[in-house]
């Protein structure tokens, strides 16, 4: 495990191990990723390996629903589980729409976001296009290597930038962990930057939820997400 998948805390990326996971269930399948949700269960270190199992738990003419573990030795980092597949049905269609915000190109940078500056999000390109202290959403356009922020496994590692959107929401910085990631897929589109609208819906007892919708540079949907994650202490002002 290299520090381009590492998350602040110089472990294993949360939302990177769950790309991982639908990586190695499409490549056991054959099928495509429509939904997956993990659990994350303990920490795996800078230069550790993990290994993954992927388990079929049912297969249909269409879908195939799965399971997947992620191990470091005889510790379980990451529990998930998916659904894979799906037919055309010509009834496609998206209700939901991107907010107007300032291309790319106009957003300035945000800075480092992990102590050493080397983590996958000081590794992406992301950039603030609407973020204001105590607004429930905030906006991020981002861009991985090429258009893999707007792959299915790039899709599910941006996705869990929700805590960071909740930083700004809150007003303040924190600690903490995720406990569980969950991202629905729900169209392809070669983007080299994607929209990630994240959405703060409550903190209680030292919990805190929300949702994320990302988008193609062109509107559409391509993706949504929800996230709870464990505040362990406020460490003082905004950080983000």
């Amino acid at each position: 495990m290299t520090d381009s998948i590492a998350g602040a805390t110089g472990t294993l990326h949360g939302g990177c191990a769950l790309a991982a996971a639908a990586e190695a269930l499409e490549l056991t399948t054959g099928r495509e990723i429509a939904y997956i949700s993990g659990q994350f269960l303990s920490r795996a270190p800078v230069g550790s390996e993990v290994a993954l199992e992927v388990e079929e738990s049912a297969v249909g003419n269409r879908i195939t629903q799965a399971a997947v573990t992620c191990r470091l030795g005889d510790v379980t980092v990451l529990r998930a589980a998916a659904a894979l597949g799906g037919h055309e049905l010509d009834v496609d269609r998206q209700w939901l729409t991107p907010p107007s915000v300032p291309s790319p190109e106009a957003c300035p940078r945000r800075g480092p976001t992990s102590l050493s500056g080397r983590s996958f999000n000081d590794f992406a390109d992301i950039r603030v296009a609407a973020q204001q202290p105590g607004d429930k959403v905030v906006c991020y356009w981002a861009q991985l290597e090429g258009t893999l922020a707007s792959t299915r496994q790039g899709l599910i590692a941006l996705a869990d930038l929700l805590p960071s959107g909740m930083r700004v929401s809150l007003d303040a910085g924190f600690r903490g962990s995720s406990l569980d990631h969950s991202v629905r897929l729900v169209a392809s589109e070669q983007s080299e930057w994607v929209l990630l609208c994240i959405e703060s819906a409550a903190v209680r007892h030292s919990v805190g939820h929300g949702n994320v919708e990302i988008y193609s540079q062109n509107g559409n949907l391509l993706a949504l997400g929800s996230q709870s994650f464990a505040i362990s202490s406020i460490t003082g002002t905004l950080d983000r």
